[in-house]
């Protein structure tokens, strides 16, 4: 299962997106899904749902969670700082849901006039970073809140455990989302962090049911593979690139990974721009591991 730790810098964002799949992830933000068209599976911290069309799913900060299109589907996405709304700011700060699917037959009218109108500012201007007049983001915030007192009344909150385990957590992620280019070993980040490898190991089979080896290829498989994209450069340097020790490694990790090599890859996305066949958002199983549904 690939894992990471999201940063985003925006307060606010929202926008529509087709036939979405994210691998599992998580952030410091809450969000927001409404499904708008067709199918989609999501599993928030190992449990999974299956949105249908008019179903929501709210995802409170810090929640391990993953999207997969079913079939076409058409979302409406909403990432947001838990101050946007302060009247509930307290809950995204204290407490998860026990469930995180709400239902279409669960949001009323006020709902969904909230709905039509973020659609709205979502289709007339398209998220970029502070391109958004605050105006309409004012307004995108007005929308949320009367969403969120809709939806909020259907949700069961538990308190949440709020541990140094979980501040952690992110300081790792972020800290291999940094440096997974370079040399990375249990040894390096129990140094970094003061804490010790046995930690750091349960840490990743407990938390993210991976381990730190599969976590660390699994991004530089996912660096690569966008370098043999984008890039002209050949194989052996995308490989050292990327964080690989050897082109023997990077070649064998691939293909495990994959079921194709890198100059294939390559080739077959040369021939078929725009397929989603091999699509770099797809979530992409670490060799040897099998993902946790």
């Amino acid at each position: 299962m690939s894992i990471f730790y999201q940063n985003r810098s925006e307060r606010l964002r929202f926008y529509t997106s087709h036939n979405i799949s994210f691998a599992a992830h998580l952030h410091r933000q809450a969000e927001l899904v409404v499904l708008l068209e067709g199918e989609v599976r999501i599993c928030v911290d190992h449990t999974e749902y299956l949105l249908s069309e008019g179903s929501a799913a709210i995802i409170f900060p810090n929640q391990l969670h993953s999207l997969e299109t079913v079939s076409h589907s058409r979302i409406l996405l909403c990432i947001f700082d838990d101050d946007c709304c302060h009247s509930y700011q307290q809950y995204f700060q204290k407490c998860n849901p026990l469930r995180s699917l709400i239902p279409s037959c669960a949001i009323s009218c006020h709902g969904n006039a909230a709905i039509k109108g973020l659609l709205s500012l979502a289709l007339d201007f398209p998220t970029k970073e502070g391109l958004i007049p605050k105006s309409v983001l004012a307004l995108a915030e007005g929308y949320l809140t009367l969403l969120l007192a809709d939806l909020f009344p259907k949700l069961t909150l538990e308190p949440k455990n709020i541990s140094m385990d979980l501040i952690l957590e992110q300081r790792i992620l972020m800290y291999i989302d940094a440096h997974y280019t370079e040399s990375l070993s249990l040894e390096i980040l129990s140094r970094e962090f003061g804490v010790s490898r046995f930690r750091l190991s349960r840490l990743f089979s407990d938390k993210f049911h991976t381990t730190f080896p599969c976590y660390v290829n699994t991004k530089r498989l996912e660096y690569a593979r966008d370098l043999l994209i984008s890039t002209d450069d050949s194989v052996t340097k995308i490989a050292l690139d990327s964080g690989f020790g050897s082109s023997r490694t990077f070649f064998r990790e691939f293909q495990q990974a994959f079921h194709i090599t890198p100059k294939e890859y390559r080739r077959s996305r040369a021939l078929n721009q725009g397929s989603s066949d091999l699509s770099p958002r797809e979530p992409l199983p670490p060799p040897g591991h099998t993902s946790v549904p």
